[in-house]
């Protein structure tokens, strides 16, 4: 396996997106940057989170007796444990979203927690994108009376985060594990695959110059350039357009076999 990563942080010494590989795992995690009120609990940062987590979760998913739910729930136990002594985890804590991947013999496993993105790029050119988009459709008491296109609270949404018929995401719940996306692929199916955070795919969600396909393989040829191209794009949305984060960081870890 061969692995190449590029990564762009929104601002200066505060990227909150952790990535990695050991041995035949891969992860990729997103910091989720909630206001602080939402994680007032925790004195630790989003990026102690992610980074913390990610390290756990590359130990755990090497040992193959573990499934990669078993793995993350495991790793968020340990993580929790390192701080639920110190900190009131109950009133709000970090949080991020994860992807992951395990070569297990002649098959690739996958898990998806929450908005980031696997791209799965096959031998015969197609590109499949897999993304846990359950906080893209929430169902909020309210909705039906509120004008279309105006914005959701934010304690609306926070009451949805890890909850039933909300959505999910690594948190300090083990069981959010359980609630993530997983499944195998052929190894002999792929050509490479990619780990983006939500902060690539922007590319494809909100600024609208690629597509899943096309994204995939700029990144294979020119992965710095496409970073380039996002946040000239980004710089270059009119101002009714902007996101609340002009900027986000944007990470993408590439495998190849």
């Amino acid at each position: 396996m061969r692995a190449s990563l590029v990564t762009s942080e929104a601002r200066p010494g505060a990227d909150e997106d952790a990535a990695g590989v050991l041995g035949e795992v891969a992860v990729l995690l997103d910091g989720a940057g909630i206001p602080q009120r939402f994680r007032a609990g925790c004195h630790h940062s989003v990026a102690w989170f992610s980074y913390t987590l990610a390290a756990h979760l590359l130990a755990r998913a090497t040992d193959p007796a573990l499934s990669l739910r078993e793995s993350l729930a495991a790793a968020i136990a340990e993580v929790k444990a390192l701080h639920e002594h110190e900190c009131d985890l109950e009133a709000g804590s970090p949080s991020a979203t994860v992807v992951a991947v395990r070569r297990a013999g002649e098959q690739l496993e996958h898990l998806v927690l929450c908005d980031s993105s696997l791209l799965l790029h096959g031998r015969d050119g197609t590109v499949r994108r897999l993304t846990d988009d359950r906080v893209d459709h929430l169902v909020i008491p309210g909705d039906a009376g509120r004008p279309a296109g105006a914005p959701r609270s934010a304690e609306a949404v926070e009451a949805l985060r890890n909850a039933p018929g909300g959505f999910w995401l690594a948190r300090h719940e083990p069981e959010a594990a359980e609630e993530a996306l997983i499944g195998s692929v052929p190894l002999a199916e792929l050509a490479a695959v990619h780990l983006v955070s939500d902060g690539v795919t922007r590319a494809v969600d909100l600024l609208g110059t690629h597509t899943a396909s096309t994204l995939s393989r700029a990144l294979l040829s020119a992965p710095e350039e496409v970073i380039r191209q996002l946040r000239a794009a980004e710089r270059d949305l009119p101002q009714g357009a902007r996101p609340r984060k002009i900027h986000d960081d944007a990470t993408a870890l590439t495998l190849r076999w």
